[in-house]
This record gives structure tokens, sequence and C-alpha cells, in this order.
């Protein structure tokens, strides 16, 4: 009886055994979205921008990427760096040897890769992945990332860069690349090159069932931030920071034209404005600045939003419309806009809550805005070298006839996409992103079919409050006009003064006159008949003395309407000033 009583209890310890294997296998198997882990260096030469970490190959060596690539990522191969005789930037971010990585897999890549042709390596913006026009010697590779927190990815697609430069539209001078990119993913769930299948980083992390690190979704959300100021950039794959999109969200398909999965909307105006305090411009707002063509009216077109390059791709028209209103000039070598860090203007554009204004038609709707805000303080970046001898103040905005918005543009904005089953469609999202005080961090999910996303109830202001000077009043600013640089309130001060001194002056000079009229009456008295010449009442009866005569007089000059009417005087006032 008790052996036979004893098999429920041993089948109940089995069945929690089970349940405790079960609940620990769901636990490390978890659908939970993975946040990438940044670089702690930032980099140029038309930064500093923020990057990421990851890890290449079976070796695992350290290389830092420039993050939001499509398809192929572009990995820089050690031997950018075979030319001995000049300064080799790219080293700095981790260059990737092949042969010391036992994974890598090279497609038709000869081994003396001198033997590679140059490619023009060009965008429709007509600018290469560093932001010049460029030429590359170019392979194809797949190999392992690791990411520093414990996401691996096998076979990831890549593009190895074994020589490259970028050269500027009007100097015609070459310059070396600094660093590579990382892609986020595409339309599609893998990447097929020359009938070879490799893999996406966000689809691999959704899709694999072997992953213990599987996110809830093929897609992303990311906030590149600033250096200076220090905004730490945030990268979720599978989900987003909800704590890095603020206000509406405006959310649209991918690019519907092509299977290259583009982040394009329509682009309605560009403005300036100040957020709090008084205003650095001569205006409080202005809007219509966004110009194409000969054309002085604003008209809406498409843009795109391509976070590895770096700068505001607009039309030149535009870009002189902002400078019209900036202290920039425009540099031909460079095809670029320096600011006049010398102009009394620079300081408190760039230090004050003033801001350019980016208006986009939100979700695919021409009746509705959303709007996002980028502080001049995020546009003042910083040319270094090889671009400039010394270190430049610069104004991003890149003349071009093909409508791009680089990194510049996004330390201010949060974007996200949703590739969604990887059947070639897709929907991402664009909102404003927090400035410096972000607050704490929340961490959410992305469906495969959600299509919006929750923005937090924090204040853009409130992000910037104490990163910012807003400007007092200008009467507390701007001395008055005048040449003795006295202010108003010390000007009437004196003018009381006077008016108290000139009264002081006048009862002087009226005691004075009484007490000669005085002397005179009684120089006459002793001499004459007393009596004849005293005052008389006006009834004719008695009378008056002197004294009383006296006080009448003196209580009249010394009334209180005389010293009220007298510095009362506008005429006083008028004269000091």
């Amino acid at each position: 009886m008790l052996q036979g009583k004893s098999l429920p209890m041993d089948f109940l310890v089995m069945k929690l055994s089970l349940c405790w294997i079960c609940a620990i296998v769901v636990a490390v198997y978890a659908e939970s979205p993975f946040a990438v882990q940044w670089s702690e260096k930032t980099y140029g030469p038309d930064g500093p921008w923020h990057a990421v970490s990851v890890e290449l190959g079976s070796s695992k060596q350290a290389v830092d990427l420039y993050p939001g690539d499509r398809w192929a990522s572009t990995i820089l191969i050690d031997t950018v760096c075979s030319d001995t005789s000049t300064t080799c930037y790219a080293k700095r971010g981790g260059l990737f040897n092949i042969n010391a990585s036992d994974t890598a897999n090279t497609l038709q890549t000869p081994n003396d890769t001198s033997q590679l042709t140059w490619l023009s390596d060009q965008t429709a913006a007509g600018v290469n992945t560093w932001g010049g026009v460029g030429h590359v010697k170019e392979g194809v590779l797949a190999d392992k990332i690791t990411f520093k927190n414990g996401l691996s990815v096998p076979s990831v697609s890549m593009a190895s860069i074994y020589k490259a430069n970028q050269t500027f539209t009007a100097n015609g001078k070459e310059y070396p690349v600094t660093l590579g990119t990382l892609s986020l993913g595409g339309t599609k769930p893998t990447h097929v090159v020359q009938g070879n299948t490799f893999n996406l980083v966000s689809a691999w992390a959704h899709w694999n069932r072997s992953s213990s690190q599987r996110i809830p979704s093929y897609s992303w959300g990311m906030h590149i931030g600033s250096v200076e100021p220090d905004i730490p950039g945030s990268l979720v794959l599978g989900g987003y920071d909800q704590s890095r999109v603020l206000n509406e969200v405006s959310t649209q398909q991918v690019d519907p034209d092509s299977n290259l999965g583009a982040l394009k909307i329509y682009f309605k105006d560009i403005g300036m404005g100040v957020a709090t305090g008084d205003s650095p411009f001569d205006f409080e707002a202005k809007s219509s600045l966004f110009k194409t063509g000969t054309s002085n009216t604003t008209r809406g077109a498409t843009v795109e939003i391509k976070p590895v390059l770096p700068y505001l791709y607009l039309p030149r028209e535009t870009c002189d419309a902002m400078a019209a209103n900036l202290p920039i000039t425009y540099n031909e070598d460079l095809n670029l806009y320096f600011w006049n860090t010398s102009d009394d203007s620079y300081q408190q554009i760039t230090s004050s809550p003033a801001y350019m204004s980016f208006v986009f038609g939100k979700s695919t709707s021409n009746s509705q805005n959303l709007t996002v805000k980028v502080p001049f303080q995020l546009l003042k970046l910083t040319l270094q070298e090889p671009l400039v001898e010394k270190n430049t103040t610069y104004f991003p905005c890149y003349p071009s006839d093909t409508l791009v918005l680089g990194r510049a543009f996004l330390q201010a904005a949060f974007i996200s996409v949703n590739w969604g089953n990887g059947t070639g469609n897709g929907e991402w999202s664009l909102a404003q992103a927090p400035g410096p005080a972000i607050g704490t961090g929340s961490q959410r999910d992305i469906g495969v079919n959600d299509e919006s996303l929750t923005a937090s109830k924090n204040s853009w202001e409130a992000s910037w409050d104490g990163y910012w000077e807003p400007l007092s009043s200008k009467a507390s600013i701007d001395q008055p006009e005048s040449s003795s640089g006295l202010s108003t309130g010390a000007k009437a001060g004196i003018g009381i003064g006077c008016a108290v001194v000139a009264l002081g002056l006048i009862g002087l000079i009226a005691w004075l006159c009484i007490k000669r009229r005085k002397g005179s009456d009684n120089a006459q008295s002793s001499m004459g008949q007393y009596d004849s010449i005293q005052p008389i009442s006006h009834d004719g009866t008695r009378s008056v003395g002197p004294s009383e005569l006296n006080n009448e007089t003196l209580n009249e000059l010394h009334s209180d309407k005389s010293v009220h009417e007298v510095p009362g005087a506008s005429s006083v006032r008028h004269e000091l000033s």
C-alpha cells in the first residue's frame, strides 16, 4: 500500500521537473528585442559621429561600423592601409584581415587584389558611402558577425573594400575613407549574390530557431544621437526604445518602386524658429526655405533618409536660402558651408533654442504634417584631416540634385523599419527624437504585423532644458542708442535730481528777494511816515504786518503743487536725454 501511494508523488516530482525544464527552454528561447552596443570611440572627418561595435570572423576581429545600411554591409579590408606613404585614418576603426578568419567566404576575388579594377561607387545622390564621389576596388564576402553583447550571425552578406577613395566635386583631390557600414536588412530575408545565399542580420536573428537570442520581428529602431552635446546612440533589433520617440509618428511603406527598400518620404518644407526665449534672428519664425531650381516658391519633393551618409543633400537653392539667414559661407572645394565663428550671431544661434524644422507629409498624407526639429547646436559639426588642414566648423548642407537626409538630420530624428514577412514589402517610421536629457529608456517590441509605434509622452523642449541657453529680452541685451551710453533709468534719475536742485535754487532766490525787500521797507519806515505805506487788508480796516506777508509768500513757494509740477514737466527729461 505504501509503495502504491508513492507513485503519485513520483509522478508529481517528474511533472514538476518537466515544467521547470520547459520553463528554462522557453526563457532561453523567448523572443525579445536586442540592444546593439555602441563604440566608445567617435569618428570623423566630418562629424564627430557615433558608431556601433562588432566582431568579424572566427577570430572575432573588432571593427566599428556606421549602422543603418541595407543588404550588404561594407567592410574595410586591411589592404586599404597598404600605402604606407600616407596616414591611414581607417585603421582607427579597425580593419578586417580575411586570412585570419576560417569562416570567411570570398567570391571571385583574386589572391592579388591589385588585379581588381576600380569601380565607381556612387548612389543616386551622386555620392558614395562616405560622402563624396568615390571609386573602390571591391569584392564579395560573407562571414560571421558577433555583437559584443552576445548575438552572433553566420555568413552575413558583405562588400569587401580593398581600396577606396572619395573625391569632392570641385577640387578633384582624393581622400581616404574612414569607416565601413553595418547593414540591418532588406526587403527579403536573405541576400542572393552570384547564386549564393547570404544572411541579413535582423532577418537571421528573427527566423533562426536555433538562436538563443531571437527577436520578435524582422525589424529595428534607431536614434544615432550626437557626440556634441552627448546624446548616446540607440539601436534595437526587433524593437525600439520608446524614450527616443516623441510626439507624433509618421509611418509609410518602404520605397514601392524597387526592391531595394529605400526609406523615402514626401518632403514639404524647411523652416527656422526658436523653442523658447528671444530669437537670435530678426524674425521669430521663417518658412518656405525649401526651394528647387529657379523657383522662389516652395515645392514638395520625395527625400530619402539614409543613415550611412553624413550630410543634408539638398538643392543648391535651398542651401543658399539657409545661408541667407546664417553666418555661413559656401566652400567650393568641399561643396559645403563653413560657419563664420567670429560673427557675433554665431554663438547666439548655436547655443540658443534656435532650430531648423523639417516638414514632411505624415503617413503618406498630404493634408497632415510631421515636423522634426533639429537644433542648430547639432548643426555645428567639425571637418578634420584629411579634408582640411585644421579643424573647421561647418554647416552640413551639401548641394545635390537628389535629396537625401543623412546623419546630420538623424541626430534629432528617430527611424524604424519593419520588414514584415520579408516578402518585398515593409513599413518604416519617422519621429522626433529627444535631446540630451533623454530620461529612462523603455524598450518595446515591434510585432510582425505592427503598423505603428507608440510614442512616449516626454517633451522635446524638456529634453533640451539645461543644454541650451535661451536669450533674454532684447531690452536687457541691447544697449539703448545714446552717445552717453546711459540707461533710461539713469537718465530719469538725473532728471529728477536736476529738478530738485532747480527747485532749491528757486526757493533760495525767492528768499533772498523777500529778505531784500524787507530790508528796503525797514529803511523807508525809518525815514518817513511808517503807517502811510503799510499794506492794507482787503476790507481796508486792518494793516497787514510784515510777518504775515512773509508767511504767505513762503508758503506759496513751497506748496506741494509747485514741487510736483516742476519734475513732472516733460521738457526737463527731454533736455537731459
